[in-house]
């Protein structure tokens, strides 16, 4: 019996990169199944552009994951509202781009798939469509019904928490209190105590000069 995750992937902006790098993403077997809410036309028009082979396989949440092969893709299928173009914004697609993001969070909450990947959005598209966005991270915790997140940034030497998101410069001096870091930091020790190990927290942030294994720095800017 396959031990394999499931990993969905929201490509986002179809008139931008993150297509092109979902089919590239293909080209190489994987441990874990790759599940991709998207259009599968879209992507197999930018994989015929890129010159580069792929194989849409269908998504079945019934059957246990398994491994994906080179040259594949799982399919979780969200239609296109208008043909997408590279590089021609359609504010048409914006309301598919946000459905996207919708499925495959709802799909992480209710345990079909361990974790999401992100490709870029346009905010200005989906905002002209008539659709509130800020952010992914505000997306998320407002679809997750969250009291409240952090977003972390990662590296293999480094993680970086942020206690803002999103915010214009001037701005952020008014939105750092005592009470949003206490928030912020008690989120960050615990999860990265239940969900990581051996880690230290150090008290100061601001442009950390000293990067060590397992260290988690807090940003406030």
């Amino acid at each position: 019996m396959s031990s394999a995750q499931r990993v969905v992937i929201t490509p986002g902006e179809p008139a931008g990169i993150g297509p092109d790098l979902v089919v590239q993403l293909a080209q190489r077997a994987w441990p874990i199944e790759l599940v991709v809410c998207a259009d599968g036309a879209l992507l197999t028009e930018r994989a015929a552009m890129l010159g580069l082979p792929l194989s849409l396989l269908p998504y079945s949440p019934d059957v246990p994951a398994a491994p994906q092969p080179a040259g594949t893709l799982t399919l979780l299928p969200v239609s296109l509202r208008a043909p997408a173009i590279p590089g021609q914004l359609t504010v048409e697609n914006g309301p598919y781009v946000v459905e996207t993001l919708a499925r495959a969070c709802d799909g992480c909450l209710n345990g079909e798939f361990a974790a999401l990947i992100t490709g870029p959005v346009h905010k200005g598209v989906i905002n002209d469509a008539g659709i509130p966005f800020t952010g992914h991270t505000e997306f998320f915790e407002e679809r997750s019904q969250a009291k409240k997140v952090v977003m972390m940034l990662a590296t293999e030497e480094l993680r970086v928490a942020l206690a803002t998101t999103h915010l214009p410069l001037r701005a952020i001096a008014d939105a750092i209190t005592p009470a949003l870091l206490h928030e912020v930091i008690a989120i960050l020790h615990h999860d990265l105590r239940t969900k990581f190990a051996n880690l230290v927290l150090p008290n100061r942030a601001f442009g950390p000069n000293l990067v060590l294994p397992n260290r988690a720095f807090l940003s406030v800017a």
